[in-house]
């Protein structure tokens, strides 16, 4: 690569990883674009030089791009936004004269992918009932129609469930662990779409740095095949919890409940999407868990004492997942990038979990209020 790469989102959770692995290698040819000052809290302390620039606006984007080879579509957010800022950053990306475009979408897009097999080019399944897999699937078929006009290269990579220290992929299913609420559909036996963060980066970094122009979408994961009663096991191991403590429903289909049900009428609410987007991972678990406790203290217990799994839509059809996605495609086109193992992985994250606090029961409710204290502090600070 002759330019610099630029990074759309990259204070998220992987395109921090990705400037954190830059860092460690000493490269200096990274742009860490960034919507807002705001965003820059969780990169600073690297020391790199960012540039402001809005994905949703290709004037502004345009400017951000200037003189980059290759820009990395990390951005996240309203599910309605997905197709327009992907349209912008394409145009952005072609009027600053960028030559690849590589574009992060989802395993979602295939729904609970209902057939082995399932070809990199397949059409992604666009009457999803989630409007993040729906909206994921509108884009990649806008990227799939700009790729036959050729103007750049576009790479699409289909990730699952990216995990690691920090992911909410391992912060949620810790934390319902440890507060007693976690539960596994049909026994645990679907498959979990893991794609540990830094096997995820080393794909990325493996694209930009693939000597030919090379357009197409490539599914990614973890090697091997790790099922929902694995995973949990595994993290439940690691925090010192008992598996009879997780809780089983039926897999023959989703019931709401009132409590799913309140579930998708949030998730749906502008306000609500507003906040999620504005608060680290962290910060949010801390206040569901401090607001699922002071609820149950206020509420009769169930019959066996343990509380009673309620699932929300999209976990139940999450580990309904039936196939894992084959990867074949992407290993013989930029070759095997999977150097953390399942379990190195998991010893990362679980010492991820004991740092913050998570693994030690007797101590939950303290850390929690201790960690939603520091996140509060540090907005503060940013203000």
């Amino acid at each position: 690569m002759n330019g610099p790469l630029a990074i759309l989102g990259a204070g998220g959770f992987v395109g921090t990883r990705m400037l954190e692995i830059a860092a460690l290698r000493g490269r200096t040819d990274i742009v860490p674009i960034v919507r807002a000052f705001r965003s820059i809290a969780r990169i600073a302390n690297l020391g790199m030089s960012y540039r402001l620039g809005d994905a949703s606006r290709p004037d502004s984007l345009e400017r951000a791009l200037a003189g980059c080879e290759a820009v990395v579509n990390l951005t996240t957010g309203d599910p309605a936004e997905i197709l327009r800022t992907t349209r912008s950053i394409y145009s952005a990306a072609v009027a600053a004269g960028v030559r690849r475009l590589i574009h992060l979408s989802s395993a979602a897009v295939y729904g609970q992918v209902e057939r082995p097999g399932l070809s990199d080019d397949a059409p992604p399944q666009l009457d999803h009932w989630m409007p993040y897999a729906r909206e994921k699937g509108h884009a990649e078929n806008f990227l799939r129609e700009r790729m036959a006009e050729g103007r750049l290269a576009i790479v699409v990579l289909r990730p699952g469930l990216i995990w690691g220290p920090r992911s909410p992929w391992v912060l949620r299913p810790a934390s319902e662990l440890v507060s007693g609420t976690a539960y596994l559909v049909g026994g645990g036996g679907g498959v979990c779409n893991l794609m540990y963060v830094d096997n995820l980066v080393r794909s990325i970094n493996a694209v930009v740095a693939h000597p030919e122009q090379v357009s197409g979408f490539y599914n990614v994961a973890d090697d091997g095949t790790t099922t929902w009663r694995e995973y949990y096991g595994a993290l439940a191991a690691g925090l010192g919890v008992e598996m009879a403590t997780i809780g089983t429903l039926p897999g023959d289909r989703y019931r709401a409940g009132l409590s799913g049900l309140l579930e998708e009428i949030k998730n749906n609410l502008p306000p609500y999407q507003w906040l999620k987007r504005g608060l680290s991972t962290e910060t949010k678990n801390a206040i569901k868990l401090r607001l699922k406790r002071a609820v149950s203290r206020d509420r009769p217990p169930p019959w066996n004492g343990s509380p009673q799994p309620v699932a929300t839509r999209d976990m139940w059809h999450l580990q309904a997942t039936r196939n894992p996605l084959p990867t074949a495609r992407f290993q013989a086109t930029f070759g095997h990038r999977n150097l953390t193992s399942f379990a190195s992985g998991l010893a990362a994250s679980l010492a991820w979990l004991r740092f913050i606090g998570l693994d030690e029961r007797e101590a939950v409710e303290g850390a929690v209020a201790s960690a939603a204290g520091v996140a509060t502090l540090a907005a503060e600070r940013e203000r």
